[in-house]
């Protein structure tokens, strides 16, 4: 069954907010290459979330895709 424009909206910007993500996560990485010690260890950590908070928007943008999760009308 295809996605209605709201769902079809929902999905898009759940695929634009997760790469945003990665595009966020691999300009800090860019950006601290040299970094080295405490510094480095904090950045690798923050980076590491941005791509898990980006796998997860993934996921979600797949089950919007797949029909599972769906935008509701506001009340």
């Amino acid at each position: 069954m295809p996605l209605t424009k709201p769902n079809q909206q929902l999905h898009q910007e759940l695929k634009d907010l997760g790469t945003g993500l990665d595009e966020a996560a691999e300009e800090v990485l860019r950006i601290t290459k040299d970094c080295r010690g405490v510094d480095a260890t904090a950045v690798l950590m923050l980076i590491a979330r941005l791509y898990k908070d980006g796998d997860r928007i993934a996921a979600l943008a797949d089950e919007v895709r797949d029909g599972k999760v769906t935008r509701a009308k506001p009340e």
